[in-house]
């Protein structure tokens, strides 16, 4: 597949980036029962994306949700981008070039990483760590295959996120094993990174769409220690999609949101949105518990309420 160069039309809308979902869950059944697997590292930053503007002349950025602009930037990414460097000035005129196409990447964040972990090598800040490419007259993802290429050509690759391996019909157990032996941007360090993502090039699942599939190798070691027989339902639920690390991610998010470097367990403001958005999160994985627990019987008050202890126990252990 080759992407359609473009020929100077304006191409300015926004484009949110696909939910990467867990590779158990429904969207991603099937996925791994295909040939050339690209199995890549998943970093735990913020996810950003650069297109051209057309209209504006200039490069185009989002956060996940919303277009970016100087008065309200996510992280210094929108500043960033509004400023000259190498990366920036060769994404710059690779956007130029190729309008229809959005580039995609985790944003690391300028004075400190963005994401809940703050132990990657030093030289990942004030970078975009490229992950994807969306074709818009093509309206789908480019297989890596494709947009690794071409973005070398211009000169990106040192900033590509890394593949650790291009696998025929692979297991879970093989994917996890790859997972725990992933050190990008840990090298040396003896630190095991966040987890991977699964691509399937040109594979649809059984409802038509592209999908992606993750393991977040905490959540996976959550997942192996649990016991149905030992607990309610509620409560396995929430210890099953409220691990640490979606916590640390979910915290790091809100302190993003209030501009600040640290969470104030004190402030009745930021201990609530982050009791609002683990709730959502936790309700947008509803699909998925009621087919892990096979369609359970759920007290929803129940389940807010372990909700709330559950991120009351963490903002107490963690962030104190």
């Amino acid at each position: 597949m080759i992407a359609s160069q473009g020929e100077g039309e304006a191409m300015s809308s926004f484009k949110r980036y696909i939910h990467v979902e867990r590779l158990d869950s429904d969207e991603c059944a099937g996925l791994l029962e295909n040939n050339g697997i690209y199995v890549t590292a998943k970093v735990d930053g913020s996810n950003g994306s650069v297109w051209w503007d057309g209209d504006a002349h200039r490069l185009a950025c989002a956060s996940r949700n919303n277009v970016l602009d100087l008065d309200a930037d996510n992280a210094g990414f929108c500043a960033w981008c509004a400023t000259p460097g190498e990366e920036r000035d060769r994404l710059m005129a690779f956007c130029e070039g190729r309008p229809n196409l959005v580039v995609f990447g985790e944003w690391m964040g300028q004075r400190v990483f963005t994401g809940a972990f703050k132990g990657y090598d030093a030289r990942a800040l004030d970078t975009l760590v490229i992950f994807d490419v969306f074709d818009r007259k093509l309206d789908e993802y480019l297989p890596d295959a494709c947009w690794r290429p071409m973005l070398a050509k211009a000169g990106l690759e040192r900033w590509f996120v890394r593949v650790l391996a291009v696998l025929d019909h692979p297991t879970v157990d093989d994917v996890v094993r790859i997972g725990k032996e992933n050190d990008f941007l840990l090298e040396g360090t003896g630190v095991v990174g966040e987890g991977i993502v699964c691509k399937a090039p040109g594979w649809r699942n059984a409802y038509g769409r592209q999908a992606y599939g993750k393991i977040v190798l905490d959540e996976f070691k959550c997942q192996r220690k649990l016991s149905r027989e030992s607990i309610d339902v509620e409560r396995e639920i929430v210890l099953h999609y409220m691990t640490d690390a979606e916590m640390a991610k979910s915290v790091a998010k809100v302190c993003r949101a209030c501009s600040v470097d640290a969470f104030d367990t004190t402030s009745r403001k930021m201990v609530g949105m982050l009791q609002s958005m683990c709730w959502r999160d936790l309700l947008d994985e509803c699909a998925n518990w009621v087919k892990k627990y096979k369609k359970p019987t759920v007290n929803f008050g129940q389940l807010s309420g372990a909700c709330n202890a559950r991120v009351a126990d963490y903002v107490s252990e963690h962030c104190g």
